[in-house]
């Protein structure tokens, strides 16, 4: 998945209807695009629409919210297509978005109205389809339906996932968590219990700045693929076994542990609450709070190493102490391509940016590295760095190695187009480039 970091300001209008006949909708349509792009595949697309539609028919039964007027965007960046619904099918419609929207698995403002944008190809399995159209469908009601707190992105002690503790005490948390799903009676109860003694624990070597950001995870993203979980038909079992192999994925938990404990707590606390803990979550409680007040009891006890041991946690924390070692060669490679080495420098004043959520590496106070990054400017000006680009952590700017990139000092006289190291760099002319010793600085005019 694609996530986006936006100062919230609705997109400029995306174009005028042609070549379709208007429908009655109750909201305008964003309309064909003048000369229509090559469709993507639609049979297959469509019909995860039609399931993940059929999933948020029940919306109201678990959030009280009517999801049936939802309509996705797809893009792959350069073409769009918005979903028309008519007497109950779906179809796609090309359109054109203007050149400051977020490319991103989001939601977003166009045309008076908010949309579901998610990012093309999508995934070969068919559930995990449907669970991604259903998350960011659940973003277009936050905030104003369920909670969406904004404290999400890394600050102080941001790399807390990337290191051994908070990585080892996450993976017994949610081994618990798999097994409580799973078990039934005493059992389930008793690997809740140790679930929340884990998560306890994590917290407890968390900076608190850290530890509110990961709770903001749970509910700003983990309600919403919590939702796609359940909407979609998904299983518990299938969800247990995701979490069982926590260990082994190759992903930035810095960002993405939101998407395994939200379904996690969720799935946990509907088998031992049924529908309840939803009042308090919609009241923006922590999930570990929610589950501890259910099973009424605290989840420190004086065996934390015994309980540990029994969800592998010594295989855990050598395989992590191996994958420190590993994992500071990466920082230093990381360090000298984005920081210590000739840099390329955006600062423009306003970040709208796209970026894997899996793909994040914290470096401290230099910033973070993204990977599939992509950031656009409603003057037109975009970069795009799949190999990634570092955000500052104030996100007053952006920077990508410069490479053999060439800038003259001054004012751009003609747009341009730049191929640099792992980035792509469009700018209009006006941006101005000015140099601090190795790295170059490109500010927008004004």
């Amino acid at each position: 998945m694609r996530m986006t970091r936006t100062y919230r300001t609705p997109a400029s209008r995306i174009g005028s209807l042609l070549g379709i006949a208007m429908l009655s909708l109750s909201t305008a349509l964003p309309t064909l695009a003048a000369q229509e792009p090559a469709a993507p595949d639609t049979t297959g697309l469509l019909r995860s629409v039609a399931r993940a539609r059929e999933g948020l028919g029940d919306l109201g039964a678990l959030w009280q919210i009517d999801g049936r007027d939802v309509q996705w965007i797809f893009t792959d960046g350069r073409r769009h297509y918005a979903t028309v619904l008519r007497a109950g099918r779906d179809s796609l419609a090309p359109i054109f978005l203007s050149a400051g929207t977020t490319i991103a698995n989001t939601s977003v403002e166009v045309e008076g109205r908010r949309w579901a944008m998610v990012v093309l190809p999508l995934a070969d399995d068919e559930d995990a389809r449907v669970r991604l159209l259903i998350h960011e469908a659940m973003h277009t009601f936050q905030p104003e339906l369920l909670p969406a707190p904004k404290n999400t992105e890394a600050g102080d002690g941001g790399d807390f996932l990337d290191g051994e503790a908070g990585r080892s005490w996450l993976f017994l948390e949610l081994r618990a968590l798999a097994t409580a799903i799973t078990a039934s009676g005493d059992v389930r109860r008793t690997a809740a219990r140790d679930a929340l003694l884990f998560r306890a624990r994590r917290d407890s070597l968390a900076l608190p700045a850290e530890r509110a950001r990961l709770d903001a995870l749970d509910l700003a993203e983990g309600i919403p693929e919590y939702t796609g979980w359940r909407l979609s038909g998904s299983s518990a079992d299938s969800l247990a076994a995701g979490l069982r192999r926590s260990d082994t994925r190759a992903i930035s938990w810095v960002r993405g542990v939101g998407y395994w404990t939200g379904p996690a707590y969720g799935y946990l606390l509907d088998l031992l609450a049924g529908s309840a803990w939803r009042d308090a979550q919609r009241q923006g409680a922590r999930l570990p709070t929610i589950l501890a007040t259910v099973l009424g009891s605290t989840p420190f006890t004086a065996d934390l190493d015994a309980r540990a041991r029994l969800y592998g946690g010594e295989q855990i924390r050598r395989a992590e102490r191996a994958r420190i070692v590993a994992r500071t060669r990466v920082l230093d490679s990381l360090q000298a391509r984005f920081v210590k080495g000739p840099v390329l420098r955006l600062i423009p004043g306003a970040l709208q940016v796209s970026f894997d959520p899996n793909g994040q590496t914290p470096l401290a106070t230099d910033g973070t590295v993204m990977r599939n990054f992509r950031w656009a400017g409603k003057d037109g000006a975009e970069l795009v760095a799949a190999q990634g680009a570092l955000v500052s952590p104030t996100w007053t700017y952006i920077q990508v190695p410069l490479g053999a990139a060439e800038f003259a000092v001054g004012p751009l006289g003609e747009p341009r187009v730049v191929e640099g190291d792992g980035w792509r760099l469009t700018l209009p002319a006006g941006w101005l480039v000015s140099r601090v010793g190795s790295r170059v600085e490109l500010r927008p005019p004004g």
